[in-house]
């Protein structure tokens, strides 16, 4: 079996909007909306990874982007929802959620839309995924 390489927390981001736009496209959305809709599988399912062990080894290369999501939570949110050592993938699940709709707000196609209901198109689609990795959006927060 071919071990899973971990990769640093902005890259798994950019990866995930690219390898799941596409599953929303010729449905309408609300711009928005738009990573919390990309993330709403693994919101709803509480895992991305469906193995502690290896959620635990994804907290472990994004320790400094852990650490800046716990205190994001904190003046964002007023309090910490999840504790990544009672549960490493709702954790994880938390972060990416955050760094999606963080990465994709700052898209030009999605700010300039930000209040629209807009029919996500495969080329709108390309176009946001080219754009994120042209620009290397980072996740602010994480910085």
């Amino acid at each position: 079996m071919e071990q899973e390489k971990i990769i640093g927390f902005n890259e798994y981001c950019q990866q995930y909007i690219a390898e799941h736009i596409h599953e929303y496209t010729d449905q309408t959305h609300y711009m928005c909306d738009l990573g919390n809709t990309l993330t709403e599988g693994p919101n709803y399912d509480g895992t991305l990874t469906y193995w502690t062990k290896k959620a635990i080894e994804y907290l472990g290369e994004w320790f400094y982007e852990a650490g800046q999501y716990w205190q994001y939570e904190k003046d964002n949110f007023g309090e910490v929802y999840h504790n990544p050592f009672e549960n490493p993938e709702a954790y994880m699940v938390c972060m990416v959620i955050e760094g999606v709709n963080d990465i994709i707000s700052q898209c030009s196609f999605i700010w300039e839309n930000w209040n629209e209901e807009v029919e996500l198109t495969d080329e709108i689609a390309d176009q946001i995924c080219k754009e994120i990795f042209e620009n290397n959006y980072q996740v602010r927060w994480a910085e």
